[in-house]
């Protein structure tokens, strides 16, 4: 991978090894990066047409994040899915198309062909936007365990092509070797430690060599390393580089990486697979809620039918009645709720905002007497065949 003087990405360093002072010129560097990326992405561009493309993928990106907080906010989940899987298509759509500025090589991005890079984005829209869509006729949890199969799937088969991508760029430079000297090493922050307290400084040696007459500054790109990094500077090795592509050098094969990867990879489709195959057991029988900005929301209620009162009444012979809450009144630690058939009950002082005025209850009473109990219509459902009196 060609190594850049004039950019702010990696800090290029003499040192093999990180101090404190070292790293926070690394993390400084990072956040230098950020600013300048954020400030070319807002910068206007030369044509007034090249304007109206940047700045309208811009507003259509901060109109989509805006949608998703209001449809959050308001307990909207099917706006929200919807926007975020319209998001990730048109993402996917847009990098089907050329850049027209030249892109810097950089280590962290992956090398996949470009119908690959938007086929990604799109297929993981797909797999939120075809669920949500789905989701009164399948049932909504099994469509929330098919858009999570669905995303183990695709995220399998990304790291499968991105490893292949790597062990074919690394096999084209078997064919010629160069000495390369080591001038330094490239720094920069490892992206798997973003959430720790202390951000990790990954590196790899840039080396110097000559090829058909040309002088390069390359390094490894699939080597970045934590420790004391090595060779030493001004050592000199044997380098294989690909002809067609001369900064792209290899000295490391890192064989055992690619295997994980290639496991890990396996192992994700497999769950995919796996959870795509357990689908027909799946149903909403246990009730479905989701966290929104604005609180709960229930998809689906719980289903309660005669096996489960048997359970808990030890008894067939039982009625069942639905009323709603007419008044409540507080007694001490407890709550006094009266239902639409006149009668009274007693719940925990912590369930009074279940008991609202107008909410539905279903009364489950044994035959022989013993004590009944209740089931709030607002999150449970009868699909027994006891005939339900209403009151």
């Amino acid at each position: 991978m060609r190594y850049y003087e004039d950019t702010n990405y990696y800090y290029f360093s003499t040192e093999p090894s990180t101090d404190e002072l070292e790293r926070a010129i690394v993390v400084e560097n990072s956040k230098e990066y950020f600013k300048q990326m954020m400030s070319e992405g807002l910068r206007p561009e030369k044509s007034a047409y090249m304007n109206i493309v940047k700045y309208s993928v811009l507003a259509v990106f901060l109109g989509a994040v805006a949608l998703m907080i209001f449809f959050s906010s308001t307990k909207n989940v099917a706006g929200a899915l919807y926007t975020f899987a319209g998001l990730f298509i048109a993402f996917g759509i847009f990098a089907l198309f050329p850049s027209k500025k030249p892109v810097q090589d950089l280590p962290g991005r992956a090398k996949l062909p470009r119908v690959l890079g938007g086929a990604i984005p799109m297929l993981i829209g797909l797999a939120v936007l075809i669920p949500t869509l789905m989701a009164h006729v399948w049932g909504f949890s099994k469509a929330m365990v098919a858009g999570g199969a669905s995303w183990f799937v695709i995220a399998a088969l990304f790291f499968i092509f991105y490893t292949v991508s790597q062990i074919v760029r690394q096999n084209k430079t078997s064919g010629h070797t160069v000495t390369g000297k080591c001038i330094g090493y490239v720094k920069m922050l490892d992206s798997d430690s973003n959430n720790s307290s202390v951000r990790t400084v990954i590196g790899a040696p840039v080396f110097e060599y000559s090829y058909s007459g040309e002088t390069y500054k390359a390094f490894q790109d699939d080597n970045m390393r934590t420790g004391v990094l090595k060779p030493a500077v001004g050592e000199s090795i044997e380098l294989n580089i690909d002809t067609s592509d001369p900064y792209n050098i290899c000295y490391r094969k890192n064989t055992g990486a690619r295997v994980f990867a290639f496991v890990m990879s396996f192992i994700a489709l497999a769950v995919g697979i796996g959870l795509f195959c357990y689908l027909p057991n799946v149903n909403d029988d246990q009730g479905v809620s989701v966290g929104t900005m604005g609180g709960q929301v229930r998809l689906a209620k719980a289903k309660f039918d005669d096996d489960l009162i048997e359970s808990y009444a030890k008894t067939s012979d039982f009625t069942i009645g639905y009323y709603t809450v007419v008044s409540t009144s507080e007694q001490d630690d407890s709550v006094i709720v009266e239902l639409s058939n006149g009668k009274k009950r007693t719940i925990p002082a912590s369930d009074k905002d279940k008991y609202y005025d107008g909410a539905g209850v279903y009364i489950v009473k044994p035959a022989d007497g013993s004590g009944g109990f209740s089931f709030m219509a607002d999150e449970w459902e009868y699909t027994g065949s006891h005939e339900v009196q209403y009151g």
